[in-house]
């Protein structure tokens, strides 16, 4: 007869090394499923105001089956999906995805008023879920999500989307706002949102970056500098950005500081 063994912990410092123990054996048993399956066409959409719908087209590369849930919010990430409104209508919400199946989802607008003078920015949501089989009490499976922009474009804006970047003045605001930080101001008299993914203040070792930076059109978007930056901000006299266009790709440009 196999008499089971126990671990007593008497002390602080056994304590420590019995959750250590249990930690590492926790690791050791469990596998973790950590690779997404869902493909999606595109990085971010655009609904022109004349279109009877759009379409979104996901795929399932993996050797599983998934599900996919989607729905749209208008840029509150812990909002509740069964308690968003937004003007768009997303089928289906949920849907399975054999392996290596390609399938779309489509997105209506339900004609609720929006501005007609400027792009408006939603979010299409993507939650994939992995199956769960009775072979998987061992395996720790994720569920991924992704978000993606989507910009209702009225008809009629003046120029043109892609050259948007073009009409942004860039300045420096060094009164300290309410978060007590200097601010680099991008200041847009374009229509479009401007979505950039790269965007660097000066040039060298004492450069400041930021990544996924999106500017509002008709306004004056304020990107906080890091405190520790400060000599080096007030130094910068040009700005450097990569800027994504309608078709996905990136166009890489500069711009000088307004005095």
């Amino acid at each position: 007869m196999q008499q089971a063994s126990s671990l007593r912990c008497s002390s602080a410092m056994a304590r420590r090394i019995c959750g250590g123990l249990l930690s590492a054996w926790l690791l050791m048993s469990l596998c973790v499923d950590a690779q997404a399956a869902l493909a999606i066409t595109g990085t971010r959409f655009i609904y022109p105001a004349n279109a009877p719908a759009l379409t979104v087209r996901v795929g399932n590369t993996g050797d599983t089956p998934i599900l996919l849930q989607a729905w749209l919010d208008r840029g509150d990430t812990h909002a509740d999906p069964s308690r968003l409104t937004v003007p768009f209508v997303l089928s289906p919400p949920i849907s399975r995805l054999d392996p290596q199946q390609r399938s779309a989802l489509v997105v209506r607008y339900t004609g609720e008023p929006l501005p007609g003078d400027r792009e408006s920015v939603f979010w299409i949501n993507f939650l994939e879920v992995p199956p769960v089989t009775t072979t998987d009490s061992n395996v720790l499976r994720l569920a991924y999500r992704m978000r993606m922009k989507l910009l209702y474009r009225p008809s009629g804006l003046a120029g043109k989307a892609d050259e948007a970047i073009g009409q942004v003045l860039w300045s420096l605001d060094k009164t300290p706002g309410p978060d007590g930080q200097m601010a680099l101001l991008a200041t847009s008299r374009a229509p479009y949102y401007v979505s950039i993914p790269q965007l660097e203040l000066g040039s060298g070792t004492q450069s400041i970056s930021w990544q996924g930076i999106t500017l509002e059109p008709l306004g004056t978007t304020r990107i906080a500098l890091p405190a520790a930056k400060k000599a080096a901000a007030a130094k910068a006299t040009v700005v450097h950005y990569q800027v994504a266009i309608d078709s996905g790709e990136t166009l890489s440009g500069s711009a000088r500081l307004q005095q």
